[in-house]
């Protein structure tokens, strides 16, 4: 549990398989884009995305760059990274000219693609994700979806996605994982960056952290820590 609160931190911080059934998965995502319950429309996302690394991690192990295919075909599709980008952005967004947000947008979305993948290179094929119950109500724009990775014989692993309704359509803008959010780390990283980087500094940085190689780590960690 500790190793994921700690590569969130580290992963913001410093950072196909033949795919014949892409296909497949595809027609499976065609069918989520009209969900209107945020609970459901995560559920089947994830589900759809736990069930792609269980058929791919034989390739992903040889080539964890897979990983980068598989988030950016399952998740983000689901992910406001414009919303999500302006809201790490935070009080620097006004001041920003609108070609530097579009790029800063475009390099935050790679860097969310990268952190995502190098988060789940800690992936382990007897992990299942369950969604669990979301009270929403029908004016609400703001959804927060609580989940558990579990696996026998660790410790559940709380994941929460912060979804928002936005062009008739609910997607992720942030996740947490046992409290630690994302968004919010980069932001804070972003704030005390700005005034020594300026948005260039901090486009160029986005982009090479969103290029940076995805590596597996052995998992010398004790099953009950």
């Amino acid at each position: 549990m500790k190793k994921l609160v700690s590569a969130i931190v580290l992963a913001c911080a410093c950072l196909v398989p033949t795919f014949t059934s892409t296909a497949v998965y595809a027609a499976e995502q065609a069918q989520y884009a009209d969900i209107q319950d945020p609970r459901e429309l995560f559920e089947k996302v994830t589900q759809s995305a736990f069930k792609r690394f269980k058929a791919s991690w034989s390739e992903v192990k040889q080539n964890p760059e897979l990983l980068k295919q598989i988030i950016r075909e399952e998740l983000l599709p689901y992910i406001d990274h414009e919303y999500a980008a302006f809201k790490v952005l935070g009080k620097y967004v006004r001041d920003v000219k609108a070609d530097d947000r579009k790029a800063f947008v475009d390099a935050f979305s790679d860097y969310i693609v990268t952190i995502y993948a190098q988060l789940f290179t800690q992936y382990r094929e007897t992990q299942d994700i369950v969604v669990q119950p979301t009270m929403t109500g029908e004016e609400d724009k703001i959804a927060v979806v609580r989940s558990k990775i579990v696996e026998p014989g660790r410790p559940d692993i709380d994941v929460t996605f912060k979804l928002i309704y936005r062009n008739n359509q609910w997607r992720a803008f942030d996740m947490e994982a046992e409290g630690i959010s994302v968004l919010s780390t980069k932001r804070k990283e972003i704030g005390a960056a700005m005034p020594r980087l300026g948005i260039t500094g901090i486009i160029k940085d986005l982009k090479d952290k969103a290029e940076q190689k995805l590596t597996f780590k052995s998992d010398s960690s004790d099953p009950q820590s």
